[in-house]
């Protein structure tokens, strides 16, 4: 019987453009796992299963590796690591077969992403995996080409993150699906935590575990949709005094109708989906058209405008430009000039607060090391902003909390991303709420 080591020895007889790529065989001890690296939380279940399949000397496919200054790091494979362990334990002799990962810091965390081996990832795993790309410098369109996902699916996941901490705990905690999250924060703004929590409870008073889209957002109802148009089809057309059309209602009706349309409105805000501007506003045509140019010369304000109407991208045509001057000088929270959805006002005031923490991020960074380039201190801030990420998504706190957090650590700990993230984790483990109540 033949086997590809024959065909490959044989390669010159033949046509076959068979090539070989060296995996190694390595002792379960030979290898380590830094601290916080794996963008999946262990499941133990999923361990066991590899404990199975190595002590009934099934195929396991190879782990990725890296070679550091510590050891060989696992890159991909951390299941079947554990698992290799439990094997071992249980007194059998394990050797892991492992190939070498060649690529950039965002090339592994893509390869993790989309590792065929690893469990599905929960939307938080995803999440933040997408934001430690993201911080590395890489657009939506450029982790959406690595992690083989739609542009769309990267932009959900990083809003996701910025949903804030009650909705992303309940998320965590399984009790609101991550798209209902998302949704909510569209809808509702810094108010769909508070939101999501009192339609979780009228749920869990009918008996039921989590909320759903149809609970979290209820849907107007049809029956009274249907009421309307019957009342407005018996309406007449007609013109005014002033020759302007109009729609005449019969005055036992209109108190109906004008129910109905508050109904509407109380249960479901309007939004417009265009943005609309008025023609008579004031701007500057000399105004900045790319994303650098808006930030420097017209605040971080403008640009959160433009990135969450537009999208953030390197260059706005005129009229976005235009349009998020206008804006940000009628008024960033609330403007009247034009039209902006709900969900794209929440949407600016969650990037304008992402790009200031990051700003202080940096500043801080740049601050503990004065005698260093400028890429050499953004590769500081890529450490410190991933570990920053991680800690915020299970406590709750500030960028000024956690810069006061890292810097309780022992500074040799900020060179390494494991030794970083361990240590910062252990003080956020320590926090604790202070008792409010009386004393005893």
């Amino acid at each position: 019987m033949t086997n590809l080591a024959r065909i490959y020895d044989n390669k010159a007889k033949t046509e076959t453009n068979i090539t070989t790529r060296k995996t190694y065989l390595l002792g379960v001890d030979e290898l380590y796992v830094e601290s916080g690296y794996n963008i999946r939380e262990i499941d133990q279940t999923h361990v066991e299963e590899f404990r199975d399949a190595f002590i009934a000397g099934e195929h396991v496919p190879p782990l990725a590796v890296q070679v550091t200054e510590q050891g060989i790091k696992i890159i991909d494979g951390h299941h079947r690591y554990h698992g290799a362990k439990l094997a071992k334990e249980a007194g059998y002799d394990i050797r892991l077969e492992c190939k070498d990962f060649v690529g950039s810091e965002s090339d592994r965390i893509a390869f993790m992403v989309t590792s065929s081996q690893g469990r599905a990832l929960e939307p938080l795993e995803r999440a933040a995996a997408y934001q430690r790309m993201s911080n590395q410098g890489m657009e939506p369109a450029e982790i959406a080409k690595k992690v083989k996902r739609s542009i769309a699916d990267v932009e959900h996941h990083l809003q996701l993150l910025t949903s804030g901490d009650e909705l992303i705990a309940m998320v965590k905690n399984k009790e609101v699906a991550a798209t209902t999250a998302v949704a909510l924060v569209r809808e509702h703004g810094v108010k769909a935590g508070t939101v999501a929590r009192t339609q979780l409870d009228k749920a869990k008073a009918t008996g039921k575990k989590k909320l759903t889209k149809a609970d979290a957002m209820p849907q107007f109802s049809a029956a009274r949709a249907r009421r309307l148009i019957e009342l407005l089809c018996d309406a007449q057309i007609g013109e005014t005094d002033e020759g302007h059309a109009a729609l005449f209602i019969d005055p036992k009706c209109v108190e109906e109708v004008m129910a109905i349309i508050s109904e509407y409105r109380s249960g479901i805000p309007a939004g417009a989906s265009q943005p609309i501007v008025n023609a008579d506003s004031q701007y500057d045509e000399n105004m900045p058209l790319t994303r650098a140019g808006i930030l420097e010369q017209s605040g971080v304000e403008v640009w959160a405008c433009a990135a969450a109407m537009f999208g953030d991208k390197d260059i706005y045509p005129f009229q976005e430009s235009r349009y998020a001057h206008i804006w940000a000088a009628d008024s960033f929270e609330n403007p009247t000039v034009v039209v902006v959805p709900a969900e794209i006002l929440a949407k600016a005031q969650r990037l304008k607060q992402k790009k200031l923490e990051n700003t202080e991020l940096k500043a801080w960074v740049a601050a503990q090391y004065p005698d260093m380039g400028e890429a050499e201190v953004m590769e500081k801030f890529n450490r410190f902003s991933s570990v920053e990420i991680e800690t915020r998504i299970d406590t709750a706190m500030t960028m000024a909390e956690f810069i006061a957090l890292v810097e309780r650590t022992d500074r040799s700990n900020w060179e390494n991303f494991r030794m970083l993230r361990g240590a910062v984790a252990e003080l956020a483990n320590q926090m604790t709420i202070p008792d409010m109540g009386g004393t005893a």
